[in-house]
């Protein structure tokens, strides 16, 4: 489904963040991309969002060249790709129910489906008989869901989850991969971006490395705190 050929991202001149990286995601995988911070975990995701551009190499997505897309193909690629940050990024002034129903409105999502799409997403997250919530009022945790719930909302083909339990408790980070793996388990192409190796360690998956700007595939025995 991805494919990274050969790619180099710098950013202002500086030493390259990516050099000569080569990485393949088949569909329907679920795996982490894990490093120290600063690394490149999110920069990877950016160039899969169209939010970058490799200076040198070439990024595919279902065989497309990702650098030669078409303007106005760029915002429905974006739609097959559903994506949570660590900061959330959401609405603080709207309920729970509008922050998820951002990206169908945008779409051009009205009326009974718009309505159905977002209480499904809800249901899914655990949070429908919150929907009227203000997101200010909610904690980090529940932040989270809300994210996910907005992520799901256009059925995403692949997620991507940046840092998705950074801010969050062990119980509510145990609850948010636990959704995650559900979504995966549902037919989506998954990808999380975490240092956290005690989280690796305990929902296992195939794990890559970016280190010294590669990426390495490692077994959980070679993953320890410093990598």
């Amino acid at each position: 489904m991805i494919e990274v050929e050969a790619v180099t991202k710098q950013y202002l001149g500086m030493m390259p963040v990516l050099d000569e990286v080569n990485l393949s995601i088949d569909s329907g995988e679920f795996f982490y991309l894990t490093g120290v911070s600063g690394a490149g975990k999110t920069t990877v995701f950016k160039l899969l969002m169209l939010m970058e551009r490799p200076e040198r190499g070439v990024v595919r997505f279902d065989g497309a060249d990702l650098s030669a897309m078409p303007r106005s193909q760029r915002a429905l690629h974006r739609r097959r790709i559903g994506m949570v940050f660590q900061d959330y990024r959401l609405l603080p002034q709207e309920t729970i129910e509008e922050n998820v129903a951002l990206p169908l409105r945008v779409s051009g999502v009205e009326g009974v489906a718009l309505r159905r799409k977002t209480e499904q997403r809800l249901v899914e997250v655990g949070l429908e008989s919150r929907r009227k919530e203000r997101v200010m009022g909610l904690s980090g945790g529940e932040k989270q869901l809300v994210s996910i719930a907005r992520a799901l909302t256009l059925e995403p083909k692949v997620f991507l989850a940046d840092e998705p339990t950074g801010n969050l408790d062990q119980a509510m980070a145990h609850r948010v991969m636990e959704l995650i793996q559900a979504i995966h388990r549902n037919g989506a192409t998954v990808v999380v971006a975490t240092h956290d190796l005690n989280l690796i360690r305990t929902f296992r998956a195939r794990t890559l490395l970016i280190k010294d700007r590669k990426v390495h595939e490692v077994r959980l025995a070679e993953t320890r705190p410093g990598m």
